[in-house]
Parts: C-alpha cells; structure tokens; sequence
C-alpha cells in the first residue's frame, strides 16, 4: 500500500513540476514579485504601519484578500496566455504578447506595492526606481486599454 501511495505523490509531483518549469520566464518574475509584495505586506502589519488596515496592524481577512488577488491575477495571466493560445492557433503563429504585456503590468503594479510598503516602514525609495515601474505600468495601459485597479 505505501509503495502506491509513494507512487502516486511521485507522479502528482512530476506533473506539477513539469507544468512549473515549462512556465515562461516572464510568470516566474510576476510569483517572485508577489511573493515579495506579500510578505511586505506581512512586514508593514508587524511595523504597525499598514495603510489597509484601521489599526495599521496585522489582520488575517486583510491578509486573505492579498491572497485572494495574488490568485486573482494569475487566473487573468492565464486568461491572457488562453488568448495568446487561441491567436497562435487560428494565426499558425507562436506568439505570448497579451501574457506578456499583462504579466509587465501586474509586475509593475506589484513592485510600486512593494515599494509604498517599503515606504510606509521608513525604507527610502530611489525615485528612479519608482520612475521605472510607472512608466512600466503606464506602457502596459497604452498596449492593453487596462485602467489601474483602485484601491478601496
């Protein structure tokens, strides 16, 4: 019985990993930048200083809301790379560029996130950093016609 069970966990494994590693590079950037943008987000509840909170503290429904749009934003990224699919097919081309253009924008969105965390704790921000992940944003606005979520 533990030799199926061992089987079974070894065969799940390998399709979640083969499904991982043939992820574009541009995906990978996207989970690095919202893990990052999470745990600052964590960081700024345990300073104190959170803005999404009342009390500026920690909170596990405030928590669960980034998580639920962390996920949120990866079923939009895949519904870009369903489009990209459904053009490269009825096109006979090979092409990634609505994954692509929204997994900059998001990348953008989150780093600006990442850095008005940093921000709230007292960290300095380069404003060339800043200036960067703006007109990132921006560019992706002009190609896809997205506006910026708003914040509540």
């Amino acid at each position: 019985m533990w030799k199926r069970i061992i089987e079974f966990v070894s065969a799940a494994a390998g399709v979640v990993l083969s499904f991982f590693t043939g992820m574009p590079p541009i995906i990978w950037v996207l989970i690095a930048v919202m893990t990052l943008d999470y745990i600052t987000g964590i960081a700024c509840g345990f300073a104190g200083v959170s803005p999404k909170t009342p009390t500026g503290g920690l909170s596990s429904a405030t928590a669960f809301r980034g998580l639920l749009k962390k996920i949120l934003i990866l079923v939009v990224v895949g519904l870009a790379a369903l489009v990209d699919y459904a053009i490269a097919i009825s096109a006979g081309i090979e092409m990634a560029a609505v994954t692509g253009a929204c997994c900059q924008w998001f990348i953008a969105s989150e780093g600006l996130s990442i850095l008005e965390n940093a921000a709230a704790v007292g960290i300095p921000i380069p404003k060339a950093l800043t200036r960067v992940l703006e007109v990132m944003r921006e560019k992706g606005e002009d190609r896809s016609g997205v506006d910026a979520p708003q914040e509540k």
